[in-house]
Order: structure tokens, then sequence, then C-alpha cells
């Protein structure tokens, strides 16, 4: 940017998906994006699925930790 090269759209992409988590990328690139912000769209809706599994497990371990009465 700072030297005003502008890339295309599938090398931002290609460098997007790189810089991605690996779980996140793994998920994603299954998955059919039009543009770079379908993708971006698609890598946050599958950050908040893997967040919300992460917590469910942490609760459902938190709950067995402790012997019913």
């Amino acid at each position: 940017m700072r030297a005003s090269i502008r890339e295309g759209e599938p090398t931002t992409i290609a460098r997007f998906l790189s810089g991605l988590n690996l779980e996140i990328r793994d998920k994603v690139e299954l998955l059919p994006y039009m543009d770079l912000n379908d993708l971006i769209k698609l890598c946050i809706k599958v950050e908040q699925q893997i967040l919300r599994k992460g917590s469910s497990l942490k609760e459902s371990s938190y709950s067995n930790s402790y012997p019913k009465k």
C-alpha cells in the first residue's frame, strides 16, 4: 500500500488465507466464497463457531468436575 502497488484480489485472498489460524483456514477452504468480503464473513462465522464449541466444552467439563448430590 505504501508503494501504491495494487495487487489483484486473488493475490490478496491467498495472502489473507496464509495468515489465518490453521483451524479456521482448514474449514474456510472447504466453503464457497465469491470475493474477499465473502471470505472475511465466512472466517468470522467459523471463528464464532469455534469459540462457541470451546466455551461449551469448558462448561461441560466444569459441571462434570463437581459431584452431584
